[in-house]
């Protein structure tokens, strides 16, 4: 993962480690419960290391979508083709799911992305399958549910992502 994915795209602060080595644990965020109180361990040690094993931040998560979107804009390879991107945004059988991403329709626009969820964690990325926008949000709280949603809402309304979107009046 860190030499085919991370290290070409430049997520240089980002890992599949479980438990997190001492160096990455020095600025890991601590859990909280949704109270806001830290929870008893600094964080949580997952079996499944493909769904809940990456350690990353929001500029190194934004770096994978912008890195999705250039391939889409036949702008990189450097880790993805072509045709395994526009898989990555194209639902697979009955549902908003692509391979790795939930697609939906906010405004005019379609856009990927993925949420997190792990415990004392929220997240969320998403990011518009064409204009190259985007916001990735984390917060180190069960209840960051409600600051993710108002970040994004307002990054939306800051760049006006639906007036991007709909048709110039003529």
């Amino acid at each position: 993962m860190k030499s085919l994915v991370l290290d070409p795209i430049g997520m240089r602060h980002s890992a599949f480690e479980q438990p997190l080595s001492a160096e990455r644990n020095s600025t890991a965020a601590r859990a909280h419960s949704g109270r806001g109180a830290a929870m008893d361990a600094k964080w949580h040690v997952y079996p499944e290391l493909q769904a809940a094993g990456l350690w990353t931040t929001p500029s190194d998560l934004a770096r994978l979508a912008i890195e999705l979107q250039r391939t889409l804009q036949g702008q990189s390879t450097r880790v993805l083709s072509l045709a395994s991107a526009r898989e990555m945004i194209t639902p697979v059988g009955v549902g908003d799911f692509a391979v790795g991403f939930g697609l939906r329709k906010l405004g005019e626009g379609w856009y990927f992305g993925h949420g997190g969820s792990n415990w004392g964690f929220q997240c969320d990325l998403v990011a518009h399958v064409r204009k190259g926008y985007g916001v990735a949000i984390m917060t180190n709280a069960d209840s960051g549910g409600v600051v993710v949603n108002e970040i994004r809402n307002r990054v939306a309304a800051a760049y006006n992502w639906d007036s991007l979107d709909k048709p110039v009046p003529r």
